[in-house]
This record gives C-alpha cells, structure tokens and sequence, in this order.
C-alpha cells in the first residue's frame, strides 16, 4: 500500500505598499514654526512698545522737572541773564562773585549734555523733546558756542591742546537738528596767547568709551 502524501495548502502572498504620507506629516513642522515666529514677533512688538512708553515717560518728566524745579529754573534765570547781557567769556577767568555764575552755567550746560547723550543712546524720545525744546536747545547751544570752544582748549606740558569730547553730544544733537547751529571745530576759535583762570587746566583722561549713535 502506497502512503498518501497531504499536499500543502497554497500559500497566498500579499503585497502591501507603504501608504502614502499624510499631507499633515509635513504641515505639523511648518506649523509649529510658524507659531514660533509669530510668538517671537507679538513679543518683540511688546518689548518695543514697553521701551517705547518708558522713554516717553522718562522725557515727559525730564520737561517737567526742568519747568519746575527750582533749581532748574534759577540755573535758567542765570543763563539767560547772561545770554541777554554781559555774555559769558568773563566766566573763563572768574572773579570770586563770578564764580557761582560760572557753576550756575556749567550745571545748565551740563543737563543739556546728559539730555543729548540720552537721545543719542535712545534712552529718551527724540520726538516728543524736540517737540518741546528744539528751539531752546540750538539758541542756548549757538549762545554759549565761543564759551564752549574756549573750555575745550587745555594749556598741559606747556602747549595748548584741543579737547573735541567737551559737550560734543550736545553739539551733535544741536547740529543734527537745525543747520544754523554751530559746528565747532579745533579751527572755530584759536586758543588764546597765555592760560587763564581754572577752565586751562587739562581735563582729566577719559576712563571708558561710550559707543554712541550717529
């Protein structure tokens, strides 16, 4: 008797492609990207315009406070009384009476200089103390002009030398602003034949650069 071999079931093979990929599985990066960016640029907008009101602030009460502070006033009385009168070159060489006018006078130049230095380092708005003081600013600037130059000159190791970085900011500003401020220069005014008074001895050397806006 011949054994009976079982033949084996066929076997069925299937072929099953890849599905295709989602249009989603490429959208979910761009989407979240997207969302990055838009996110980054709310928040920049939103530290802009925080920086923004806070310089906005800063100037207001910088005006407010030169109106009415008393100390603020009376160095104004002084500069304009001397604008209008005797000037200010005596203040070079001052006598003893001369000599709180001479502060009087630095201190107002002075507030200026620091005005000027926060608008060029964005710290204050440009617009809103143009707005207000432009006019004030460039009179005051061309009315101590000669004064100016004259303290830039420094007599030391016998010769005189020229010190540009005195009120230079309040000049860039004035400058930048109307075209009949004065531009000072080594060339503006020449030193004078012999040093005179406090303002001839030199300036102190710088410690740091600031490096400033054009």
């Amino acid at each position: 008797m011949v054994p009976t071999v079982a033949k084996a079931a066929p076997v069925t093979i299937i072929c099953v492609e890849p599905a295709s990929p989602s249009p989603m599985t490429y959208a979910t990066p761009a989407v979240a990207l997207l969302s990055f960016v838009v996110s980054a640029i709310i928040a920049l907008r939103a530290l802009r315009n925080t920086r923004s009101v806070a310089r906005q602030k800063a100037t207001l009460d910088l005006i407010e406070k030169r109106e009415s502070t008393e100390h603020y006033r009376a160095i104004s009385r002084i500069f304009f009384d001397l604008q209008s009168g005797s000037g200010f070159m005596h203040l070079v060489d001052p006598t003893p009476d001369d000599k709180p006018l001479r502060k009087a006078v630095f201190d107002y130049l002075n507030h200026y200089e620091i005005i000027a230095i926060g608008i060029r380092q964005d710290i204050l708005d440009e617009r809103i103390y143009r707005a207000w003081m432009e006019g004030a600013f460039v009179r005051d600037w061309n009315a101590a002009a000669e004064f100016i130059q004259r303290q830039r000159w420094k007599h030391a190791d016998g010769r005189w030398r020229y010190r540009a970085s005195v009120y230079e900011n309040y000049q860039h500003v004035a400058c930048r602003w109307s075209k009949d401020a004065v531009r000072l220069t080594e060339a503006s005014f020449p030193p004078p034949a012999q040093p005179a008074g406090p303002g001839d001895a030199p300036l102190p050397e710088p410690i740091d650069d600031i490096d400033l806006k054009n």
